[in-house]
């Protein structure tokens, strides 16, 4: 699968601390101009399943673009859409749009964090707002939802159940990657938070569904044991491709600037060489460790312990019935 992502724009009805966007850029994006980089794409991928991310900023600033670009691409079996949104701008016109057209939506929720991180441009927190929303966001057919966890936030499992009792869904918690964020402290602090969770669902995995950012290591591992399949960074340029600014380029990290020269040689980079998991590691955001020279070592360090602690929890899974079933549908179906 090749993945597409449209960025309308920076623009966004937020001020999310960790996001360095122009929030209220006035540009935006031609969809005439999109639509015709989508058939070259598709001429030179003429059966590859392709999937269309509406992107920001806060992609429901613009919806009339969304509703044009859906109705004009859905007609292509071999297309998918997604959507990450903060969901904030969604009503009723919108949910059934794209339930109709099957969009796939990912909510920007950070759960116990909302209110620190993903605030208003006020200032303002805006858990508050989500509380209101929540009912027209569930009535969307395929939700799911993602969190970032950036420093400060370490406590993983107290997040997770939150936003699993708030909203149902499994949350799918991702890190912050970029250079000069995260200290080395930090790093530990939330490699115990990943501990704890991994420790949780050991002790409840006959009961509960393995957290997704457990899960989503645990498949590089399997990929990489059961396939021998390796991935050496994100697929910027190769598996992904942004559309930004009316112009394609291999991610929207890289719209102003020149680094985008140095992507094949920062693809697989020398120091990964000789780590213990560099099999199966994605190396993080290939953009900032353009920016890096190299490896960020704090993330380096968080990694090296998520896969340690998700080959732990295989070790102590191993005769699991539940857990075995798993392994199988990943192994199989992956």
């Amino acid at each position: 699968m090749k993945t597409l992502s449209i960025a309308f724009s920076e623009a966004c009805n937020l001020n999310c601390s960790y996001c360095n966007v122009d929030k209220l850029s006035k540009k935006s994006i031609d969809e005439n101009l999109f639509l015709h980089s989508f058939s070259e794409v598709r001429r030179n991928n003429p059966n590859e399943r392709i999937k269309i991310d509406f992107y920001g900023g806060e992609p429901l600033l613009h919806w009339n673009k969304i509703v044009r670009i859906t109705k004009e691409l859905s007609s292509d079996p071999q297309v998918e859409f997604y959507m990450p949104t903060n969901g904030l701008l969604l009503d009723e016109e919108k949910v059934r749009f794209l339930n109709d057209y099957s969009v796939k939506v990912s909510l920007s929720y950070d759960g116990l964090w909302q209110d620190a991180k993903r605030i208003q441009h006020d200032g303002q927190g805006t858990n508050h707002l989500y509380e209101k929303k929540f009912p027209i966001i569930r009535e969307l057919n395929d939700l799911a939802c993602h969190s970032m966890i950036d420093p400060g936030n370490s406590n993983l499992l107290e997040n997770h159940l939150y936003i699993l009792e708030k909203l149902g869904l499994n949350p799918d918690l991702t890190l912050i990657r970029d250079v000069d964020i995260w200290s080395y402290e930090q790093a530990q602090a939330v490699n115990q938070g990943f501990s704890e969770l991994v420790d949780w669902y050991i002790d409840s995995c006959d009961e509960v569904e393995i957290p997704k950012i457990v899960l989503n290591y645990l498949r590089h591992v399997i990929r990489y044991g059961a396939k021998g399949h390796t991935s050496h960074n994100c697929g910027a340029g190769d598996q992904h491709l942004s559309y930004t600014e009316n112009k394609l380029i291999p991610c929207n990290r890289f719209k102003n600037s020149d680094l985008v020269d140095k992507i094949e040689e920062y693809r697989l980079m020398e120091e990964c060489e000789q780590c213990v998991v560099k099999n199966y590691c994605r190396k993080g955001c290939l953009f900032e460790n353009i920016k890096n020279e190299g490896p960020i070592d704090e993330i380096c360090t968080m990694y090296k312990h998520f896969y340690r602690e998700v080959q732990r929890m295989t070790r102590e899974l191993k005769n699991n019935r539940v857990f075995k079933e798993l392994l199988k549908r990943e192994i199989y179906e992956s």
